[in-house]
Formats: C-alpha cells, structure tokens, sequence
C-alpha cells in the first residue's frame, strides 16, 4: 500500500499552502475546494466532490479513499452541500483513515483559537458564518462559541487517538512551528522542498512543468 498523507486540522490554517508545498514539491495532492494536482493519464473515478465520495465510502464500508486512489495527500477535507443542513467533515473520522491506511500520516495543523475563530468568521466576506448560522439554527455568537468548543474537543480527540502511535501524527502550529518539523516529519515518504512554503498559489505551468493535471471538481 503506497503512504498516504491526510492533513485532519480545521479549515483556515494553511490548508491550501500545505497542498501548495506538496503539489510543488513533485506529490499530487487533493484539496477540498476542488483543487486537484495529479500524474497525468490518471482520471477521477467520479464525477461528485471528492468529499462526497470518500463519505459515500465510509458510508458503505469500502476503503475511505478508494477511486482517489492517485493523490498521495489530502488537505481540506470538508464540504458544504449547497442548501442542505448536512455539512461533510471527513477529516474528523481519522480513526477510520488511520485504519484504512496503516501506513498514512497524519497532521494536525493548528493555530492560536481566538485567530482561528476569526478568520473562520471572516472567510467568503462572512458567508461561511452566515451558512453555519443558518444550517446551525443558531446566532453568531452561538456559532462562534460552537467552534471554540470543536476547536478543543477535536484536538483532545485527535491527540488521544494517536498517543499509542505518535509517529504517525504531527501536530503542527502554523505560526509557531518551523516547516523542517514538517519536512522532518513527512520523511521518507513525502520528501518536500521548504522553499515552496507560504506560496498559497501556483500557475498552471508550474503544474504542468511537473507532468501532471490540475483543475477543479464540479
């Protein structure tokens, strides 16, 4: 089974500059929002957000991954259906992923919660806290008070779970932690260039300079 890497922090703490370090490091690589960087001559599966088919997976008992086969690592793993109360978050059944990959990394990316919180409430001009209130049912301050506690519970969960395997998970502040802890970490499976981090974006020629496709899921 080929190593797998799966990013299982919140949104809004460098999810797309952590796809961007791999994908720019020479791996492919899968981002929530449809971003997509792959060996070319690899198509997709499915056509559905690829949210939605490694829940249909999990749902199903099949491997959570399977038809995605060819990224390495997956970043961002949350989705919100358009007019529905159900919001998917994968990255929150690690349990299951660290079970169907035994040999898969994990890392916790993590920031100050109050900063986080913010950004969060910030994102889209506000319109993620505008849909989380009304899928939520819930004020502003509810909701934001709902993601600190997430916030907490999440991280304890996730620490908790990895205590018996602490190779295999990285817990990784975005403004305090150096990225050689993540490169140190990602070793020897994922080998990463750290001059790539911070670089949120790149050109379709720099993706296509590595052989691959990139684009977007409907």
């Amino acid at each position: 089974m080929e190593p797998k890497l799966f990013q299982i922090g919140f949104n809004k703490t460098a999810t797309t500059a952590l796809f961007w370090l791999f994908v720019n490091s020479g791996h492919s690589a899968l981002h929530s929002s449809g971003r997509r960087a792959r060996r070319a001559g690899h198509p997709l599966v499915s056509k559905l957000h690829p949210q939605l088919v490694i829940h249909h997976n999990m749902c199903a008992g099949r491997p959570a991954v399977q038809g995605l086969e060819d990224f390495e690592a997956h970043f961002d793993m949350e989705h919100d259906l358009p007019n529905s109360p159900i919001k998917i978050e994968n990255f929150k059944f690690f349990d299951r992923l660290a079970r169907d990959y035994p040999r898969a990394k994990f890392v916790l990316n993590t920031r100050d919660c109050d900063a986080w919180v913010l950004s969060r409430a910030r994102h889209n001009d506000g319109q993620y806290l505008k849909r989380s209130m009304a899928r939520l049912a819930q004020s502003e301050a509810e909701v934001l008070d709902q993601w600190r506690d997430e916030h907490a519970r999440h991280h304890n969960a996730v620490r908790a779970f990895f205590a018996a395997e602490q190779d295999r998970l990285l817990v990784f502040d975005i403004d305090r932690d150096p990225i050689d802890a993540l490169v140190d970490f990602c070793a020897p499976d994922f080998t990463l260039d750290p001059a790539h981090w911070g670089k949120a974006r790149v050109t379709d020629d720099v993706v296509q300079k590595l052989g691959w496709e990139q684009g977007n899921t409907a």
